[in-house]
This record gives C-alpha cells, structure tokens and sequence, in this order.
C-alpha cells in the first residue's frame, strides 16, 4: 500500500526551520509538527532564496532609475514630444527590465538545482 507523503516548497521548509509556518506563525504554536529536512538541502535553498532577494532589490532600483530617466527626458523633451515620450517609452524598457530580471532568476534557480553557489 501506498504512503501518503507531505509535499511542501522550499520556502515553506526555511520558514518551518526558522521557526514560523507559511502563515508567518510560530510552527510550535500551530500545532504541526516540523517538516523533515532531508529532502533539500536547506542551506543551499536559503543561499539561493538570498540571492533572489538581492536581485530583486537591484531591479527595483533600475526600475526607480528608468522611471527617472524617462521623467527626466519628457521634462527636456519640449512640447508635446515629452507626452510621446511618457506615452510610448516605459513599455518596451519595462518589458526588457522583467525579462532581464526572469531570466536571472532562472539562471539563479538552475545554479540551486545544479549545487552551485
């Protein structure tokens, strides 16, 4: 017969061993018991859970300095050109800044998946 197996996401088992459940409770308070560790490696996982947090900080800050800049340029920009420029500008640059951002993220998955940094 077949066993029933709990099935949790990474991120579920570093808050579980840093004391909390997916909620933000206290694991200890919520009356489950703790999800075993050997599936992952958990301190690669919080590694790679860390150098996500640190990419998605330095693209929140080129987002904050292409927005900048386009204001910056409209504000030069003389006439109704400056609309244009408000208008037209921020979906491309938007669209490469995400795609940029997924596909480092993937990279930094793949690198997790693989053992690397």
């Amino acid at each position: 017969m077949n066993q029933r197996v709990r099935v949790t996401s990474p991120q579920t088992r570093l808050a579980q061993r840093r004391g909390a459940d997916a909620m933000g409770r206290l694991s200890h308070l919520s009356g489950r018991p703790p999800v075993p560790s050997s599936a992952i490696d958990l301190d690669a996982a919080e590694r790679a859970l860390h150098r996500q947090r640190r990419l998605a900080v330095r693209t929140a800050a080129a987002l904050l300095a292409t927005l900048a800049a386009l204001l910056t340029a409209a504000a030069l920009t003389p006439g109704h050109l400056g609309w244009a420029v408000l208008f037209f500008a921020p979906y491309p640059l938007l669209l490469i800044l995400a795609a940029r951002h997924v596909r480092l993220a993937e990279r930094i998955e793949d690198s997790h998946h693989e053992g690397g940094p």
